[in-house]
């Protein structure tokens, strides 16, 4: 990890020669950061001045970045890689927070699950069907035939299918 200080010098020497396609705002207020053709990812704070490097792809040049709306970036390499970054914001206290709360759900969702067999069935035959709030067995989404505009496209599209099936439109 390198820490660059701005002012002048290497980092900006370096900012000159990249593309705009690599220079992107990330979710935390006044964090640029910027895909270098040595393979990491700058983050700069602009309000301290500094810059910490990541690596992210080393041995791959850094050709595209964006930034998606929910605050991760997207970074592709020279190689064909495409990799969605996480960016932990707030303090550090709060993303130790994060990362419990992250695990123990990770916990209870494995709990919960088991693998599907590969015994051959369908898979269909494994799978829980809901709309958030009910649970849909196969008897009962082959027999609905009304849904209002608020309930999942797939039960709108299952009880339309169903009412031309059944009732001939």
């Amino acid at each position: 990890m390198h820490i660059w200080e701005f002012g002048g010098g290497e980092l900006l020497d370096q900012l000159q020669s990249w593309s705009r396609r690599n220079i992107a705002f990330g979710a935390r207020p006044d964090v640029l950061w910027i895909a270098t053709p040595a393979g990491t990812l700058v983050e700069t704070d602009l309000e301290t001045r500094q810059a910490v490097e990541h690596a992210v792809l080393p041995g791959s040049r850094l050709s595209a970045l964006a930034a998606a709306a929910t605050g991760e970036l997207l970074v592709a390499g020279s190689g064909g890689e495409l990799v969605l970054l996480s960016v932990p914001t707030g303090s550090t206290r709060s993303r130790t927070a994060d990362r419990d709360v992250s695990r123990a759900a990770v916990a209870a969702f494995l709990e919960a699950t088991a693998e599907v067999p590969d015994d051959g069935d369908e898979l269909e035959t494994h799978l829980v069907v809901t709309d958030g709030t009910r649970t849909w067995e196969a008897g009962d989404l082959e027999t609905v035939t009304a849904a209002s505009a608020t309930d999942p496209t797939w039960l709108q599209l299952q009880a339309a299918v169903n009412k031309v099936r059944h009732h001939g439109g």
